[in-house]
């Protein structure tokens, strides 16, 4: 409880005379609410990252998106799967992005670690769907981390070295108006984990860095300047021990922006000029075949944003150049490599949200996007309109929305795990664009005076001209073709479930515990993936559980907690050899599942000094603490003996729990 005393001179008036009273004492008693999450009326969650200072950490980091998968609404999908599925979606119909712009590929260590440093961050905003018009065209959810908003005063920094990977941040203030923020992340996981990346017939070799770079500028109360510079680059390959298969995999991600913000009494003016790029290479090598698959995007971009209570405005222009994914094949055969496909396109984008009282406690928010997509072969124009009732009750706040969303560029390849390979498209007078019609409706109500806060919600989401890439490895080398549709099938889908989260904000203990129903269902007519079945990310049942626990002021105990159902899959039913060569014939498309996953982290941090905003101490983080090795997906494997068919984990079963100890600063 939080006790606030004070010596206030105060009159109490009966109601018949003008007798006065002095209250010399008042004692002002509150709960102190620790609570991690923040939710305005439209249900965009925000989270304070300092919170992961506490938090299990793999490797010795905490990282933003792995804690962002708790949340209602969104799936876990195992270890190696780069994605975000927030209600039933692809993670591709998310915007990842940092202060506003967007990040095109934000996994490191094949989806282990995000690229989104969390040092370098003071939030991350979370929306399972567009609560704004000014939101990007896209059908899914929206997470950004932001940067500071005040500036510092006097040299700081922290920082964390594990045996992983280590991470420092240094805010170094200028002239009491300016700061400059550096952040810098580097992995040396082979160092120490080679053994652990020895996986049976499989050795891994893996790096990747980061960096960040924050110039604010605010020269007066009205104008805040900023300058955001980001790189970040991976590395990994993966040799087969009982066989000539060599793999390499390089991406990359540079972002540059400017940003300024212009106050003019209650009106506020927000402008972004933005360069971002992804591109990877992919590159194989098995049986004297060499084979490349570079692809990569790039944006130019200019949004603005201009609000006056209770109307804002949204401008936004993108120029995307995309190189698609390219075939390059060379080996002791003759091979004919097609030429490369790139597409160049612009999007416009205009919109505006308006908040209307209808009564005093009932809100109605509207919202326009207006678009023109020009690509090389097709314009498209789009009209997406929103709409948020907002009624606060005596007995919590209920809210019902509605949308219509439009996507232009699709993300797909070989993998459901949204892997580095995946490339990006454009809708084309082939490929239309993705549209998705969304309705949900969300109830929150706090508890025992705000200590405990209740969430509940429903959704359901229709999907059309969804694209899911069909070809194999061998397909493309050995058949390749410039034409992508033959590679691509167009179909339906649809998303529905139900969610609920507990959390609790005060005291020494502090968390949630959310719980998830949801299907994501596809259909393709016309093509051989006959019916419908459930996407390759779907969890019918979820359940995360996060707690923090302050034992005194040196211990601070955290521990999470997924239960989960098991993500679908494609089983073959007979296997046999021919002309010595391995056959297999499979069942109904994702009609099989990988067995339930669960998994419970632990973590306690010990602070060896504190004071005055000094800290220094030690993070002992163990990942998997109950040591269930839980599916990553079935491969055959094939050996002298024969051939078997079996689940891969992730971890090794010699080690089935991974523990972790870094040391951490502050100052």
């Amino acid at each position: 409880m939080l006790f606030a005393t004070a010596l206030l001179p105060a009159e109490g008036q009966t109601v018949d005379t003008l007798k006065a009273a002095n209250l010399r004492n008042v004692d002002i008693v509150a709960p102190r609410l620790r609570g991690k999450l923040r939710a305005n009326a439209l249900g965009q969650i925000t989270l304070n990252l300092d919170f992961l200072n506490d938090m299990p950490k793999l490797f010795g980091n905490a990282d933003p998106l792995r804690y962002a998968q708790s949340l209602p609404n969104v799936q876990t999908n195992g270890e190696l799967d780069a994605g975000l599925h927030i209600e039933g979606c692809d993670n591709m119909h998310n915007e990842m992005s940092l202060n506003g712009v967007p990040v095109h590929n934000a996994a490191h260590l094949l989806g282990i670690f995000s690229v989104f440093n969390a040092s370098h961050y003071a939030q991350m905003h979370f929306s399972p769907t567009a609560i704004s018009a000014g939101h990007a065209n896209r059908l899914g959810g929206f997470v950004d981390l932001s940067s500071p908003d005040t500036i510092a005063h006097k040299l700081a920094g922290e920082g964390s070295i594990g045996l992983i990977s280590s991470q420092a941040t240094l805010h170094v203030p200028i002239n009491g108006k300016m700061e400059l923020m550096l952040s810098g992340r580097s992995a040396y996981i082979n160092l120490l984990y080679h053994r652990l990346l020895n996986m049976k017939d499989m050795a891994l070799k893996y790096g990747f860095y980061d960096a960040n770079l924050t110039l604010t500028y605010h020269p007066n109360d009205n104008n805040t300047l900023r300058m955001d510079y980001y790189s970040g680059q991976d590395d990994g390959e993966l040799n087969q021990k009982v066989s000539v298969y060599k793999g390499n995999m390089k991406w990359a991600n540079y972002l540059g922006a400017l940003h300024w913000e212009r106050r003019m009494g209650r009106t506020t003016l927000q402008q972004t000029a933005y360069l971002s790029a992804y591109g990877n290479d992919f590159y194989t090598e098995f049986e004297n075949t060499h084979l490349r698959l570079p692809s990569s995007i790039t944006d130019w971009g200019y949004k603005a944003h201009l609000s006056f209570a209770p109307l804002s405005l949204h401008a936004a222009v993108v120029y995307h150049r995309l190189q698609l994914q390219s075939l390059e094949v060379s080996g002791d055969r003759q091979y004919i490599n097609p030429a490369p496909q790139r597409q160049c396109t612009l999007e416009t984008s205009l919109g505006a949200d308006i908040a209307l009282p209808l009564a005093e406690q009932l809100k109605l928010t509207g919202g326009l996007r207006a678009t023109i997509y020009r690509s090389p072969d097709a314009t498209f124009y789009g009209l997406d309109p929103l709409l948020h009732l907002v009624w606060q009750s005596p007995v919590g706040t209920f809210l019902v929305s509605g949308a219509i969303k439009r996507q232009y560029l699709f993300r797909t390849g070989f993998s459901s795990l949204n892997l580095p390979s995946e490339f990006w498209l454009s809708s084309s007078a082939v490929h239309r664009p993705q549209r998705a019609i969304n309705l949900s409706a969300n109830y929150r109500t706090a508890l025992f005076k705000g200590a405990f806060m209740l969430t509940a919600g429903v959704y359901h989401k229709w999907l059309y001209h969804q694209q899911e890439y069909v070809s194999t490895p061998f397909e493309v080398i050995f058949n390749p073709s410039d034409n992508l549709s033959k590679q691509l099938i167009e179909g339906q889908g649809r998303n529905y479930g139900a969610h609920v989260m507990l959390e609790k904000r005060s005291g020494r203990l502090t968390g949630w515990v959310s719980y998830a129903w949801g299907r994501a269902q596809r259909h393709y007519p016309g093509t051989a993936l006959l019916g419908e079945y459930p996407a390759s990310h779907e969890r019918v049942h979820e359940l995360n559980a996060l707690a923090t626990y302050q034992l005194n002021p040196r211990w601070r105990l955290a521990a999470t907690l997924v239960w989960a159902s098991g993500t679908p899959f494609t089983a073959p039913e007979n296997f046999y050899m021919l002309d010595g060569n391995l056959v297999s014939q499979f069942g109904p498309h994702n009609g099989a599942r990988l067995s339930t996953y669960v998994r419970l982290d632990l973590s306690a941090n010990y602070l060896l000094y504190s004071r005055n905003g000094r800290e220094h101490g030690l993070n002992l983080s163990v990942y998997n603490a109950n040591m269930r090795r839980n599916d990553l997906f079935w491969r055959i494997r094939i050996n002298a003996d024969g051939y078997s068919y079996r689940p891969l984990s992730f971890l090794p079963q010699q080690m089935p729990f991974l523990p972790s100890i870094s040391y951490f600063f502050k100052f």
